[in-house]
């Protein structure tokens, strides 16, 4: 995935709503974990769907139409990446090489 869909968004939305969760950049940041967020991307998408006045009697497909409505929103999440970060985790015990990823010898 290229970037963050509103499909995929609208789902956190629908679960925070159904929760009583407020839509802050906080809690936002907390369930898009999986996704590089920028410190100034938090807050204007909380902004944003704030804006859009969404109640929990909406359906996760109502709130995705208005999601995908949003130019605003679009734009923003165009620009979230999903979270890349490879994490090599080793034990060693003993002789020789404890080599993580690509090892070049000559």
């Amino acid at each position: 995935m290229e970037f963050l869909s509103s499909a995929i968004l609208s789902g956190f939305v629908y679960d925070m709503l159904k929760h009583q969760v407020s839509i802050t950049a906080t809690s936002i940041k907390e369930k898009l974990k999986g996704w590089v967020i920028d410190e100034a991307v938090a807050p204007a998408l909380a902004e944003e769907i704030e804006k859009l006045s969404l109640n929990d009697e909406m359906s996760e497909k109502a709130i995705e139409r208005k999601l995908l409505d949003s130019g605003e929103i679009q734009q923003i999440l165009s620009s979230i990446k999903p979270n890349n970060t490879t994490v090599i985790m080793q034990n060693h015990y003993g002789t020789g090489d404890n080599v993580g990823g690509n090892k070049i010898t000559r």
